[in-house]
């Protein structure tokens, strides 16, 4: 009987003990969390040794970061997962200052439509190594989102589409080594500062349409799987795009390079379009293929192009194309140094035939 007693009080003991201290796992999977209080931000770090079981009990709604953003504190998840959907157009609007668009290009663009409002997103915005299960959207018609804090989605999972066109970065935008699983549109984005998307996924159709990057843009290793859309961009800074893969067509028609630029080992497996593209600095095709055709039709290479280091399966158009002419390679004979040198040799030669028809004598 006794000992049936002290069962009862092990058993009582140990359902007192997960009542009151519950998931003692989680002080191993959680590496730090805090709640959205009046000041602080929406926070929550999860271990790489965390279970999938953990991550649910510990999974981020939509509706908290959201508040978080609109309440203006800081969101920074790290190896989360976000259920549900993140619209920035339920964002309050305030009226806009100034236009993020410099006067002299927006007196010349009167088919954008007019910026009547902002929605800004005040502090840094950090959602890396995640899974968002939801859609990401910003599709308003007639304002602009500004984000005035850093943006980094490296190594997150984007399961639904991605819409953030008309937005403003004011500062650096990280997007390496994340995966897109349907589309993903910057259509007229302004990036003022550096974008990574280094080892990036995109999905089956990514839009930078007549976007800005004033900083510089580095998409090194990126995958576009589907259609890729650079259509009347302009880059400022150096651009690199070495070892990307574009697995679908690809468009850069239009835009505007004011830096240089590498698509140095870029595979092209579909048509590739450059018309009326405009290389004011150095640009690096050495080693890149274009396994479909190739259009730089009224394209303007500034400087010296490598194209002739490229691999064309079929002829590249260039009607119209403005070219450097190349420089023909300079013969030692046509230099001054190589003239005297070739004169120090047959000095040479004539002393030693000398030297050996006197040895004969």
């Amino acid at each position: 009987m006794r000992s049936r007693c002290y069962a009862a009080l092990a058993l009582l003991g140990t359902i007192i003990t997960c009542i009151t201290c519950p998931y003692k796992a989680d002080a191993v999977c959680v590496a730090e969390a805090f709640a959205a209080g009046i000041e602080a931000g929406l926070v929550m770090h999860l271990l790489p040794s965390c279970t999938p079981a953990e991550r649910e009990a510990h999974a981020v709604r939509g509706e908290a970061v959201m508040d978080a953003v609109a309440k203006g504190r800081p969101v920074d998840l790290l190896g989360v997962i976000v259920r549900g959907d993140l619209i920035f157009d339920h964002l309050a609007v305030r009226a806009t200052p100034r236009s993020p668009i410099p006067a002299p290009e927006r007196a010349n663009q009167a088919d954008r439509v007019v910026d009547n409002g902002q929605r800004v997103v005040r502090e840094a915005l950090s959602i890396r190594d995640s899974i968002v299960s939801g859609a990401v959207r910003h599709r308003s018609a007639d304002g602009t989102l500004w984000f005035e804090r850093p943006v980094s989605f490296h190594g997150s999972h984007f399961k639904d589409g991605v819409d953030l066109s008309r937005s403003v970065f004011q500062e650096s935008v990280d997007l390496s080594a994340a995966t897109f699983d349907r589309e993903a549109y910057f259509v007229q984005g302004q990036f003022a500062q550096r974008m990574d998307c280094r080892e990036t996924k995109f999905g089956p159709s990514t839009r930078f349409h007549r976007s800005a990057f004033r900083g510089s843009l580095d998409c090194t290793s990126a995958l576009f799987d589907g259609m890729a859309e650079f259509l009347e961009v302009e880059f400022e800074q150096p651009v690199v795009f070495e070892r990307a893969r574009f697995g679908l067509g690809t468009g850069f028609s239009g835009s505007r390079f004011k830096s240089r630029v590498s698509f140095s080992e870029a595979i092209f497996s579909r048509e590739a379009f450059f018309g009326f593209a405009a290389f004011e600095n150095k640009v690096e095709f050495a080693g890149a293929q274009f396994l479909g055709s190739a259009d730089f039709s009224n394209a303007e290479f500034r400087q010296q192009d490598d194209l002739a280091k490229a691999r064309f399966d079929q002829a590249p158009l260039m009607a119209q194309t403005k070219r450097l002419e190349s420089t023909p390679p300079v013969g030692i004979l046509e230099t001054r140094n190589g003239q005297y040198a070739l004169t120090l040799i047959f000095l040479v030669v004539a002393a030693l035939l000398v030297a050996y028809a006197v040895r004969l004598k």
